[in-house]
């Protein structure tokens, strides 16, 4: 028996059917769009407007493409559109880039749910021969719309259900532990045994990833920084608090000392596993310059964040007495922590 790695890129995009009606932990981007008989440099735009602005070759510009959609997750009608046209979609620097590319022979099977969505990417086969049993590694990709943060989610996915081609049911094994991805993409692999001879593609791979995340990033603005304490009210509906609890001196470091309180019954985090790392300061300055800080640290205790963080003083930069008045902070901080599943059911995967 002969294994060698299979690419697999070209479009089979999936949804599972009753999409349309399930409320999401984290709702999606939806796509409403009714433009037909089309090109597809006329479709991008308006799908980039809804979700997120994508690049699509200039050659392909003029290629017909049907925009028909009715409140359809971004994913889904990129997917779509990048089907119609001989596309395929590809993600850089960590899923924050995305493009559509020429497919050529690529073959693509996927699945999307809501804000996300997973990728087959290969299927790699092995003989072991300490164990004489073959096994079979599929690589998966599961990525997310750039707009929200993504702490920890499964180092492999959690299968329901797996067959090859003649119905035969395929061994998946354990799902082990969790990751925290940086930036928007995750890839993971999945082990699958009892693939014979006899199977020709595995016709149904099913699973979810659970997934720890926030809806979005809340925006909290200190526009008094005079007084040594200042609590601000928390945007709206957010259930966050944020207040700055000190403002001090140390030699030429300015500190300043923020404490988050949020809702109870949050997610249990481990020591080693953080849910803070997306949180950024900016001091901003009367002439409108803006200062990030020169180090941080933070403590986070159940529902309570406390975090400092220390610039220089440095005159010939403008950072010169930020208590003053005029002087304020941005502060960028996670909604609460939500866990969730993100199931996927992917179809007729090639086998080498």
């Amino acid at each position: 028996m002969r294994f060698t790695p299979l690419l697999l890129l070209a479009f089979v995009p999936a949804l599972a059917a009753d999409d349309d009606e399930e409320t999401f932990a984290i709702p999606p981007r939806t796509v409403t769009l009714e433009m037909p008989n089309s090109t597809l440099g006329k479709v991008a735009p308006a799908v980039g407007r809804a979700g997120f602005p994508f690049t699509i070759p200039t050659e392909a510009a003029g290629q017909t493409c049907d925009g028909l959609f009715n409140a359809k997750p971004f994913w889904f009608a990129l997917e779509m559109i990048a089907s119609q046209t001989g596309q395929r979609i590809t993600l850089g620097d960590g899923g924050r880039k995305i493009a559509l590319e020429p497919r050529g022979k690529a073959y693509e099977v996927s699945s999307v749910h809501g804000a996300f969505r997973v990728v087959a990417r290969q299927v790699v086969g092995r003989f072991q021969l300490d164990a004489g049993a073959a096994t079979h590694d599929v690589t998966l990709d599961v990525h997310w719309e750039p707009r929200f943060p993504v702490f920890r989610l499964d180092s492999s996915p959690k299968i329901a259900k797996a067959t090859d081609d003649r119905g035969v049911a395929l061994l998946p094994g354990s799902a082990g532990s969790r990751s925290q991805p940086t930036g928007y993409l995750h890839s993971s692999t999945v082990r699958l045994g009892g693939i014979t001879r006899e199977s020709k593609k595995i016709a149904r791979l099913e699973g979810q990833f659970t997934v720890t995340a926030s809806a979005t990033m809340l925006a909290f603005e200190f526009d008094d920084l005079t007084q040594g304490k200042t609590a601000l009210p928390v945007p709206a509906k957010s259930k966050v608090e944020a207040t700055l609890k000190s403002v001090e001196k140390d030699e030429q470091t300015w500190e300043f000392r923020i404490e988050l309180n949020y809702p109870p019954n949050l997610p249990k985090f481990e020591s080693f596993e953080s849910w803070t790392h997306e949180n950024k300061l900016r001091l901003v300055g009367p002439n409108k310059a803006s200062f990030t800080p020169d180090d941080s640290e933070g403590l986070t205790q159940d529902s309570r964040v406390v975090a400092v963080y220390r610039f220089k003083e440095d005159a010939k930069r403008g950072l010169v007495n930020p208590a003053a008045k005029g002087w304020k902070l941005t502060y960028e901080a996670p909604s609460p922590p939500l866990e969730f599943a993100v199931p996927f059911e992917l179809r007729d995967l090639p086998l080498p």
